[in-house]
């Protein structure tokens, strides 16, 4: 398991998105989208990335894009491959899901990577659960090929306007450990993601990432103005971070 405990939890995060039509919106009634971003540029300490997505003719995602790599997504698959960030784009990690990962409700992904020609599979497996409003409520992984591996559990909850309000991860199996990351308020303007279908599950980010921005972003309704995070292995008592939006 790679750690949740976030790294990058303060840095300053901006996020630009553009050609994104939103609705028309009230200050006091959150809608859902029906924009989708077309370009998606974000600034982290450890460098920029910029993300460029385009779509099929009914609104569905088709590629992502990010020099030098380029990741077409198929509607009515089941499987998503993210090629690594290197120039020779040998290296992936590949994700087949149970079910089409835009039309159904998976309940399992497994994941394997090539590494240098090398397959390794079962790298990582998950298994999802869902609440009665058909969000993912839980989220189990195991590592069943890495020996002493500490696999966890995440549980999401939600608040009343479908936002998520808390990341809760706790062991699963080996050494206990708890982390909580909290929302700290969202704007009541729709999310750009909230216009694809089960962003989720094709979203460039890890269930254990160590920024937790994008996990939120992916299953919430609204933009997200900050988070912070308590728990084991955290020195301060809070750590937190704001993001903007242009």
């Amino acid at each position: 398991m790679k750690k949740v405990y976030p790294l990058l939890m303060l840095v300053y995060f901006i996020a630009i998105f553009t050609s994104c039509t939103k609705d028309n919106i009230s200050n006091t009634t959150p809608t859902t989208a029906k924009c989708k971003p077309l370009t998606e540029s974000i600034n982290f300490n450890a460098g920029n990335v910029t993300y460029t997505y385009s779509y099929n003719t009914d609104g569905t995602l088709a590629n992502i894009s990010y020099p030098p790599n380029n990741m077409a997504v198929n509607y009515n698959a089941a499987f998503i491959t993210y090629p690594a960030r290197t120039t020779t784009l040998t290296n992936s990690l590949n994700t087949a899901y149970d079910a089409n990962i835009y039309k159904g409700l998976p309940t399992k992904a497994t994941q394997f990577l090539i590494l240098d020609g090398i397959t390794y599979r079962n790298y990582m497996v998950f298994t999802f659960s869902y609440d009665l409003k058909n969000r993912f409520a839980k989220i189990i992984e195991t590592t069943p090929n890495v020996a002493n591996d500490v696999e966890y559990q995440l549980t999401i909850i939600y608040n009343d306007q479908d936002n998520v309000s808390q990341l809760k991860y706790e062991s699963y199996n080996g050494p206990a450990f708890l982390v909580a990351i909290n929302a700290m308020g969202y704007e009541d303007k729709p999310s750009p993601y909230s216009g694809i279908k089960n962003w989720h599950l094709s979203m460039h980010a890890g269930w254990n990432n160590y920024d937790p921005a994008p996990i939120l972003e992916a299953l919430s309704k609204n933009n997200l103005l900050g988070s912070n995070i308590t728990g084991d292995g955290v020195n301060a008592s809070t750590v937190s971070r704001t993001m903007a939006y242009t």
